[in-house]
């Protein structure tokens, strides 16, 4: 695995480590009350409060620096050594088990060790992701319980406890060591699986808006379009919102490729879409139909306010050239048409392509609507089309 994915997998083990850390902090005291139930009636009552005071404190302070690197972050760097720190605490409050209650009832020291190497196993779990704190802790208590064992006598049960503490602490950190490195291993492949997800949705998202693309102008394609009328249309018809689309077809555009080649008539297109583009609104949604064709899709516009739409689009489009070198100012001419009820998306269109053939008609560079009550509702100052040199 890569450097960058090693890291990447020990930072997040740390975090995931201190976050499961907390949880098994917390429910120390039911180990507590478990000892302490053990030990009623066998233990001096003055044993079990020193234990616990003693136990509770290291807690507290432990439970306080685990707070302290959570809220910072649970950053590795940063965080390492403190994590070690809670650890050996841990490791040492259940370590002084040994110096307060052993010793009183022999039934009780085996109960007291099998309770010991309990919570050793659970904590392997706990600490699986980061298994250095692991050993801290381990080994903190490894060396104050068989410091406690050992303190007063070296007797046979004493020396038992000793070695089978050590023995089950030894197989306990070999095994522990080589499950946190699956574990890391697995976070590492988390992550690239995710990385590698992420790259796929990405490529995925390209190959769609590619093929929803015209190559040449960058605005939606003709199959994109039909997709986005159709649910427009099923908008329009749910919530009886207008629904406006407009026809654009540069004028003399054949002219532009005969003079100047296609080469030129492609920057024309080019540079034609982006100046539609920049009159659109947002929310309104712009197609190449075909060749020098294009149409707008107008959500929720009724036919007055797609006419302002068309009368702006024609401006800006005849008001200053589309090139410079070679200087080229074209004009276009717009049909608009509204939807009614009962219309299909096919007749919808037909209407605004009959609108187009009404505005070339009257001269071109001219805004037209093909409606039977409207007639010819916008008809705009015709300003012929300039090719220069």
């Amino acid at each position: 695995m890569s450097g960058s994915d090693v890291s990447i997998a020990r930072a997040t083990g740390f975090a995931e480590c201190m976050i499961a850390l907390r949880r098994a902090l917390t429910t120390t005291p039911v180990g507590w009350l478990l000892a302490v139930w053990f030990c009623w009636d066998r233990v001096p009552l003055s044993s079990i409060a020193g234990w616990l005071g003693a136990a509770a404190l290291v807690w507290a302070g432990s439970l306080a620096l685990l707070q302290h690197t959570i809220v910072n972050g649970s950053k590795l760097e940063l965080h390492r050594r403190r994590a070690h720190w809670i650890g050996g605490l841990d490791g040492f409050g259940w370590g002084l088990l040994t110096w307060f209650l052993i010793g009183h009832d022999p039934v009780l020291d085996a109960v007291l060790m099998a309770l010991l190497c309990g919570v050793t196993s659970v904590n392997a779990q706990v600490y699986g992701t980061y298994v250095t704190a692991y050993f801290w802790q381990i080994g903190v208590l490894w060396m104050v319980s068989v410091t406690g064992l050992l303190h007063e006598s070296f007797s046979r049960n004493a020396i038992d406890y000793s070695a089978g503490l050590s023995v089950f602490f030894a197989l306990t950190v070999y095994y522990t060591g080589a499950v946190s490195k699956r574990l890391l291993e697995g976070i590492r492949l988390q992550h690239a699986n995710g990385s590698l997800a992420a790259q796929l949705r990405i490529a995925l998202r390209k190959v769609e808006l590619d093929a929803a693309t015209d190559a040449l102008t960058g605005h939606w394609n003709r199959r994109a379009l039909d997709e986005l009328v159709r649910q427009q249309v099923e908008r329009h018809v749910a919530l009886k919102k207008p629904l406006s689309v407009l026809m654009l077809d540069i004028d003399f555009f054949k002219r532009i490729n005969d003079e100047y080649g296609h080469l030129v008539g492609d920057d024309v297109l080019r540079a034609f879409a982006q100046r539609l583009g920049e009159s659109l609104r947002a929310g309104d949604f712009c197609a190449r139909f075909g060749g020098e064709e294009f149409i707008v899709v107008l959500p929720e516009t009724p036919l007055a306010m797609a006419l302002e739409v068309a009368e702006r689009i024609r401006k800006g489009v005849a008001q200053h050239p589309l090139l410079d070198k070679p200087k080229i100012q074209a004009t276009v001419s717009i049909g608009v048409a509204t939807m009614e009820e009962g219309q299909s998306i096919g007749e919808l269109f037909a209407a605004a392509d009959a609108a187009v053939y009404l505005a070339k008609n009257a001269g071109r560079n001219r805004v037209s609507t093909h409606d039977a009550h409207a007639g010819l509702l916008l008809d705009s100052v015709n300003i012929p089309l300039k090719i220069a040199g």
